[in-house]
């Protein structure tokens, strides 16, 4: 098991600023990868390597889980607004595929392969606990993490990954009958041939054309080149602008597999375990009926809900309120675990 505990050097934009793909990269590392082991490897032949970025005590870090198709750049702004690394440590992740990870083009991506990453990563750092924070279709990966430790309890087996202190999804998939992407978006990404998918956005000019690009930004957020630059220039890395369709099967992912990904059911199995916290942004033409049947169906039951206004990128668009959102849930939790550990030692 390798030892990726260490210091992290580098910074992003500050706030108010466009954020650099290549200043946050620079901020994090490229660490091996098996796939058929499931595991962090430190080899020289090691066969993928993923862009991980740590900040603080990993042992409790909260683990933030991308968004598509930006990945963890996509928390490049919303970092500079959360508490420093002292109170909230925090670990930011690339898939296979994304930001600065590798992108095999015969890779098979889906939401059980990125399960299996996450679960390398918090046992490779020995991370003891973590609050989830998922951003997108990373809600897909926290819904197949909590099936397994269900199903591996129901085997007789141990649940296996660190303690979860809290989770909280933002414009995420929960529902199967809750997805409202665009058709001319993740739907039409998915059916490309593999011929198609390795001229996918190229050039530049004709990626910013791409009919589903803007959509990712509310009508009121005049989004810049200079912002559309940066994101083409993480999604580019590694030759990886491919990923746009062939990462964008998560929805059929989610519909194959409705009943283990069920997220009534696995609330009502974990909500007295930790709180859950689930939002949405008023103008996400992704997922914007999610919340709404997220309050019609476990509101009742105490599934604390909350809204933000502008479109699907919400870390772009309302980083600051955002990160608002997610610390006040950290504190939360820390003050239950808190008054938790005061009552047993009275």
């Amino acid at each position: 098991m390798t030892n990726l505990i260490g210091a992290v050097a580098g910074t992003v934009a500050y706030k108010g600023q466009t954020s650099s793909a290549q200043a946050w990269f620079a901020g994090g590392e490229r660490v091996g990868y098996d796939p058929q082991s499931r595991a962090i490897v430190a080899r020289e032949d090691v066969p993928l390597r993923i862009f991980l970025r740590r900040e603080g005590d990993p042992g409790h870090a909260v683990s933030f889980l991308p968004g598509f198709p930006d990945g963890s750049f996509g928390w490049a702004k919303v970092r500079p607004h959360l508490p420093n690394a002292t109170e909230m440590p925090k670990l930011f992740l690339d898939y296979v595929g994304m930001g600065d990870s590798d992108k095999p083009k015969d890779y098979f991506y889906s939401t059980a392969e990125r399960a299996d990453l996450v679960e390398a990563i918090w046992q490779d750092l020995s991370i003891q606990s973590t609050t989830l924070v998922a951003f997108d279709f990373s809600s897909l990966v926290v819904l197949e993490l909590l099936r397994r430790r269900l199903e591996r309890s129901e085997r007789g087996e141990p649940a296996g990954g660190p303690g979860i202190r809290g989770l909280f999804i933002f414009n995420g998939g929960l529902f199967t009958d809750g997805h409202s992407h665009p058709w001319y978006t993740t739907p039409m990404l998915h059916r490309l041939p593999s011929r198609a998918r390795r001229r996918l956005g190229r050039p530049f000019a004709l990626f910013k054309r791409m009919p589903g690009v803007r959509k990712m930004w509310s009508n009121g957020y005049h989004v810049t080149d200079a912002e559309l630059r940066e994101l083409y220039s993480a999604l580019d890395r590694h030759d990886g602008l491919f990923y746009l369709a062939a990462g964008a099967g998560f929805v059929a992912d989610h519909k194959a597999q409705g009943d283990r990904m069920d997220f009534s059911h696995l609330f009502k199995a974990y909500r007295d375990q930790f709180p859950f916290l689930v939002g949405g942004s008023d103008e996400d033409p992704f997922e914007h009926r999610q919340v709404d049947l997220a309050q019609e169906r476990l509101g009742k039951l105490g599934l604390q809900i909350e809204r933000l206004p502008g479109g699907h990128l919400t870390t772009n668009e309302q980083p600051g309120a955002l990160a608002a959102l997610i610390a006040k849930f950290e504190r939360g939790l820390a003050r239950k675990t808190a008054s938790r550990k005061h009552g047993e030692q009275l």
